[in-house]
Formats: C-alpha cells, structure tokens, sequence
C-alpha cells in the first residue's frame, strides 16, 4: 500500500510547474506577439496584461511618448484603433492610468504631468455612428477625430468617459462617471453630464427616397 506522504513532494512540484505555466502564458514575448498579429495582438496583450511595468516597456518600445517618471499605467489597460504604432499616446511625469482604462489612438491623446485616470474610464480620440448605407444618422452625425488633451493636474474619476477633442483644463475634476463633451476650465469640478437638453432629429433625415 502506497503511504500518502509519498506522494506530497510530486503534488507540490505538480502544482509549482502548473503555476509556473500559467505566469509563463500571462507573460508571453511582445515581440514574438508582435511578429505574428502586429498591434492587433499587443493591443490584446495589453487587455490581459497583469504587469504595469511591463505595459509601459510595451508602450514606450513601440512608439508611445512615455516619460521615464511616469507612475504606473494599468494593468489590464485597453488600447483600441492603433495603428502601426503607439504614437498617439503621450503620458507626462508622475501621471497616473489605472486599471482598466480604455485609451483610443485614432488620434493623439496627450497626457501631461501629474494627471490621474481612475479605474475603467475612456478617453477618446474620434466619434462615429457607423458608415452603413442609407444610415441616416450619419448625415446628421458625421464621423469626427480630433486629438484629447488632459492638463496637468487633472483628475479623471472612476467609470468617466471623455469624448473626442475636448481638452480638461489644469488641476480639474471630473467626477466618476461623468460624459464630458466640452472643453473644461482648469481648476474646474465637473460633477454631472449633462450640458444640454436632448433634442429629436428632424424628421426629413428619415425620408427616404421613392423608387
């Protein structure tokens, strides 16, 4: 009869070589990912990405502006629309990206000194109804890019969503969860979404024509 005792040093080396495999699938070469899928696959890479470290050396190698005194940036960061690169991404000295935050490159997101992102915001950089045919929305709404700029000093809170072209002023705030459409001035506190009140599109955007 085996003794039970036995068998304790191969379930703990089983369980360290398990172990082991998985940080090894966790933390796999960027640039082998980079060869096979191009940003495509870093970009998937930085999504699962445990690593703040890693993610800024990922950043920085291919093609983001991220100062060398920047605090940590994620993990588990999404980066949507890069193209070729990580250009579009400038992160100042002493700013702060938490987990979580989505970052769209279409176009330039500027991050200066000192800024804090909470956790699951989104920073955007274009803005887009879709490109279907006959869409009529998208007459009303045409596609629009335009960079994002984020102040020093400012602080973006938990679950904000920063549409494309607006720039936050020094040292402002914006409130978790909050939309921000428009420019804000600095030292500004940004407590609700709306600016404006809602509004129905004309109906002549809905005629079709006959025929």
């Amino acid at each position: 009869m085996t003794d039970p005792s036995s068998t304790k040093p191969a379930q703990g080396l089983l369980k360290y070589a398990r172990t082991r495999l998985w940080m090894q699938a966790q933390l796999p070469d960027p640039d082998v990912l980079y060869e096979r899928g191009g940003m495509f696959l870093l970009g998937a890479y930085l999504t699962q990405c445990y690593s703040s470290e890693i993610i800024r050396e990922v950043l920085a190698k291919y093609g983001a502006d991220i100062h060398r005194d920047t605090w940590p940036v994620g993990p588990n960061i999404t980066v949507m629309e890069a193209q070729g690169s990580f250009a579009n991404l400038s992160v100042g000295a002493f700013s702060h990206i938490d987990r979580g935050v989505v970052l769209d490159l279409t176009d330039k997101i500027t991050i200066e000194d000192c800024v804090s992102i909470g956790t699951r915001a989104m920073i955007f950089t274009h803005m887009s109804v879709g490109d279907a045919p006959d869409k009529p929305t998208a007459k009303l709404l045409p596609r629009k890019q335009q960079g994002t700029i984020l102040r020093r000093g400012c602080s973006v809170g938990a679950g904000a969503i920063i549409l494309c072209g607006v720039e936050i002023g020094e040292d402002a705030v914006i409130n978790a969860g909050v939309v921000v459409d428009r420019d804000v001035p600095a030292r500004t506190i940004v407590t609700n979404s709306r600016v404006q009140n809602d509004y129905t599109m004309p109906e002549r955007f809905f005629q079709r024509a006959k025929g």
